[in-house]
């Protein structure tokens, strides 16, 4: 039986990928910053799937809590074979706490967890960063910016963590119906299902891979858009 640790766990995809993960038995630690949603969403795992779920409150920002955290974590859960990084964060008018929740966050909390791994010489770590960051785009630069980081970052440490048996999985969000596209200019026929997200996201994880698209459709789409000259790019409203 796992036991994976859910950081941002109270989002809309980490919350089907907790039901995916439940389903096959795993042994959930559940984080974020409402410790309320995290009762309600243990509870329920719970009672549906007859598991442990443990919680606690965690804020990615507050860089200074993630050693505590993480040694009170193994102390509660013993051994830890996984991570799904889900937080994110679009905030057009914040872009200090966008980098701090998107990159330099996850990334102090990486660290910790790959040492932690290292040591155990097994386990995964997924990363959910977004096609955002494939090519700088006039409505949030920032947050695309961030992800690019991630997404860079999570590619090195695949590169470095070769050796081992430890699997680092980059997933790159499309367009999803949740509450961070929920309001903006999006077509959202297009945006695909939380739950069918995670499992495509577990599906990647099984089959090894190391990166990739969902939906599919983005690799193809964001292949095309970093091949459009800077020159006509920057006149289009995409």
């Amino acid at each position: 039986m796992q036991s994976i640790l859910i950081l941002g766990a109270t989002s809309s995809i980490a919350r089907a990928c907790c039901e995916v993960f439940a389903s096959r038995q795993c042994k959930l630690f559940l984080a974020s910053r409402n410790v309320a949603e995290l009762e309600c969403l243990a509870s329920d795992l719970r009672i549906r799937f007859n598991i442990e779920v443990d919680y606690a409150f965690f804020d990615i920002t507050q860089l200074d809590s993630h050693e505590i955290f993480f040694k009170k974590l193994i102390d509660k859960m013993g051994v830890i074979d996984g991570l799904v990084m889900a937080v994110g964060l679009i905030n057009k008018l914040n872009y200090q706490k966008v980098i701090a929740t998107n990159f330099t966050g996850p990334i102090s909390f990486f660290e910790l967890f790959v040492k932690y791994l290292v040591i155990q010489k097994k386990g995964f770590i997924i990363g959910l960063s977004s096609v955002a960051g494939d090519r700088g785009r006039k409505p949030n630069y920032v947050y695309g910016a961030s992800k690019a980081a991630l997404t860079t970052y999570l590619q090195g440490l695949r590169n470095n963590l070769y050796p081992s048996k430890i699997q680092i999985l980059t997933i790159k969000l499309g367009l999803i119906d949740t509450k961070m596209v929920f309001g903006g200019k999006y077509p959202l026929y297009l945006a695909a299902n939380p739950k069918k997200t995670a499992i495509k996201i577990i599906q990647a994880l099984d089959k090894g891979k190391e990166s990739v698209y969902i939906p599919g459709i983005w690799r193809i789409v964001m292949l095309i858009i970093r091949f459009i000259p800077e020159k006509i790019f920057k006149r289009l409203s995409l």
